[in-house]
């Protein structure tokens, strides 16, 4: 017997205020097309964002649309925004990503911090301000500056995962041709 999927499917509820003008289009919008209020909406919202590039000669022959940040990983996701200046990430999203780029081994495949490692992220991002306070405490008192690295370890391990190399290895000098990730954005 198939398993439902509507039990993995998760919604969230947006409630606005319309005046009756745009309520009118939205239901002239819906009843025309055969579709729910809500798939208007949704529609309009991919649309938009399909529209909506930002500007990066880094990467991309110069833009980067929402498919270059939307992740199923919401620390995936928190990472890649706030690794952008456009998205003028807050202070804590700063402190966040930081931390992940201070402690890249348990985000990122490398120091370059391009390639995040989903499997952690998920594991590590429900504590994330645990995480960064921990080693923010630390290092204000003078205790363990690898406090919050070895409860990383210890979740790591806890999920039955190896966990990466801390203090990790010094670098290699690798020319920019040896860099396997120097032209991917994240």
């Amino acid at each position: 017997m198939a398993k439902k999927t509507s039990a993995l499917a998760k919604s969230e509820t947006l409630s606005i205020r319309l005046d009756p003008k745009t309520r009118f289009i939205l239901d002239y919008l819906a009843r025309l097309r055969g579709q729910t209020i809500t798939t208007v909406i949704e529609r309009a919202v991919y649309a938009a964002a399909d529209g909506a590039k930002i500007e990066d000669d880094r990467y991309y022959g110069g833009e980067l649309g929402w498919t270059d940040f939307w992740d199923v990983s919401e620390g995936v996701r928190a990472l890649k925004m706030a690794s952008h200046r456009d998205f003028l990430p807050t202070y804590e999203e700063e402190k966040r990503l930081a931390f992940a780029r201070e402690h890249w081994p348990f985000f990122y495949a490398s120091q370059s911090c391009r390639i995040l490692i989903n499997h952690y992220v998920d594991l590590l991002w429900p504590r994330i301000d645990e995480l960064v306070q921990l080693h923010d405490d630390s290092k204000a008192n003078g205790t363990d500056v690898n406090a919050a690295a070895k409860l990383m370890t210890s979740i790591i391990k806890g999920a039955g995962l190896e966990p990466p190399q801390w203090p990790p290895a010094p670098k290699k000098e690798v020319s920019a041709s040896q860099d396997l990730d120097a032209e991917i954005p994240f």
